[in-house]
């Protein structure tokens, strides 16, 4: 991969077509936008990514490092105590790390994710 910018003004864009989240668990149903940029090396990717309220369940498979650019949210890992996240905040998730998500406002962020994706 080579550099990657993420311009003020696509911080602040459209990123596309929503689809709901894989495991929500209740309504309202949180829908996710993403627009992502995939390393030549198969090993990192990096993006932008986006979700309206709701509260879901989600595995984060491989590692990954986040910098939340808007909105407010709640991650509770399995096991572990909630994680409240902020506008400003960044985050870095181990690989496998499952948990609740529950995001109170739109919620977006920019991402990096490390680590071999399988076939």
């Amino acid at each position: 991969m080579g550099i990657v910018k993420f311009r003020a003004e696509e911080l602040a864009g459209d990123l596309g077509q929503a689809s709901p989240v894989a495991m929500p668990l209740h309504p309202p149903i949180a829908m996710i936008r993403a627009k992502s940029f995939e390393g030549a090396d198969d090993v990192t990717e990096t993006g932008l990514w986006e979700c309206s309220p709701g509260v879901w369940r989600r595995q984060v498979v491989l590692a990954e490092f986040c910098y939340f650019v808007l909105g407010e949210c709640t991650f509770t890992p399995d096991g572990s105590a909630a994680i409240e996240i902020r506008q400003g905040d960044a985050v870095y998730f181990p690989a496998n790390t499952r948990g609740v998500w529950d995001v109170r406002s739109l919620l977006r962020k920019v991402y990096v994710v490390f680590g071999q994706r399988s076939a």
